[in-house]
């Protein structure tokens, strides 16, 4: 798989690092962005230049990536393995553009999923749609990453854990000894589920945000949630929708990521745990900025699209969340948006319907 042509679809921090960090790597790797975002800052000089600087810790230096395009067709060409590494807030855009153009054979993994995994599979099936792709879910990027300039990317902290499901979950093992040569971090899981309970965004960020709003307004954006918004008891609030969402996976005998208790009670809460710098992570992690405003994507992306699913399976379960319910409650308020209705819901996911056993059933397979 790895002699092919790589398809990296997004253009944002983690997609242009993930695309340059695999072209460093040796890898032929064609970059995508949707034509709806193509334009902007970011994204720009890098389809005119067709190069990223990567910078921070692992592989460094200028990369020359193989193909840069805004047409999807150009981005699978002679591609098995595509990366899907955008917000969760764009996958359904980035969805409609991928579906028509699958191919037998091709292996599509989505990192940070929030359970994009099954929205795409659900997708796919809805539409009858016969290709036999291999869809897969991270719980995370194995990037800490930020852009600091046009086509200039800096890797802070690296995860030196990421878990990898495929849907069904069989093939999970395969598919991780396949993709270790460029990711020796990856650890097969259990199931898609597992994976996207195990992404610690949604734990930290709408806690860390919202107990925070306050002074992210008062301050115009001047804010920096690891160096002063993770507080004891901030640390506490994001201990509980931990041990709720833990519950939730327990409930079915699942085992998410597991933390000491020691790893909540820093500035860094379990993110110190997640990703790793070479020296002094805590403090690293305490000099990226944000949230910047109430529409950041730590609550409009964590939230609805993290969060939701984890009181939706509660519920078929029997498990009470009553902490994380109210966070989305809130998190609703402030925002002004009924995330229960545009967060990503098990109807969106073709869950609705099912009991908790059948749901077992289908991701593990």
């Amino acid at each position: 798989m790895l002699h092919r042509p790589v398809a990296v679809l997004g253009g944002g921090n983690g997609a242009q690092t993930m695309a340059a960090d695999l072209t460093l790597a040796g890898l032929k790797v064609h970059l995508y962005e949707h034509p709806s975002f193509a334009s902007g800052p970011r994204f720009a000089p890098v389809l005119e230049s067709q190069t990223i600087e990567l910078g921070g810790v692992g592989r460094r230096g200028p990369a020359r990536v193989a193909r840069v395009t805004t047409r999807m067709e150009e981005a699978l060409d002679g591609v098995i393995w595509i990366n899907l590494a955008i917000p969760a807030t764009g996958h359904e855009v980035f969805f409609e553009a991928l579906i028509p153009h699958l191919r037998d054979g091709q292996v599509v993994v989505v990192w940070a999923g929030d359970y994009g995994s099954l929205r795409l599979a659900h997708l796919l099936k809805e539409r009858g749609i016969k290709a036999k792709v291999l869809i897969a879910e991270a719980n995370t990027l194995p990037y800490g990453t930020r852009l600091r300039g046009p086509g200039q990317a800096d890797l802070l902290l690296t995860a030196p854990r990421v878990l990898l499901a495929t849907l069904p979950g069989g093939k999970s093992a395969e598919l991780v000894e396949a993709l270790r040569p460029v990711y020796p971090c990856l650890v097969p899981c259990r199931n898609v589920i597992v994976a996207a309970l195990s992404n610690p965004n949604p734990i930290v960020h709408p806690p860390g945000s919202l107990l925070n709003v306050g002074r992210i307004q008062y301050s115009g954006g001047d804010f920096w949630m690891y160096r002063e918004g993770i507080t004891e008891a901030v640390a506490r609030v994001i201990r509980r929708v931990y041990d709720e969402t833990a519950a939730v996976a327990a409930k079915w005998g699942f085992e998410v990521e597991g933390y000491e208790d020691r790893d909540f009670r820093t500035t860094a809460s379990i993110m110190g745990v997640a990703f790793q710098a070479p020296f002094d992570t805590i403090g690293v992690i305490a000099s990226i900025g944000g949230p910047h405003s109430i529409a950041d994507r730590y609550i409009t992306e964590d939230l609805p699209f993290g969060l939701v699913p984890v009181v939706q399976f509660g519920e078929k379960l029997g498990v009470p969340t009553p902490l994380t319910r109210a966070i989305i409650d809130i998190g609703s308020a402030v925002s002004d948006t009924n995330f229960w209705e545009t967060g990503r819901t098990l109807a969106q996911l073709g869950l609705a319907d099912l009991s908790a056993h059948e749901i077992a059933a289908r991701v593990d397979g």
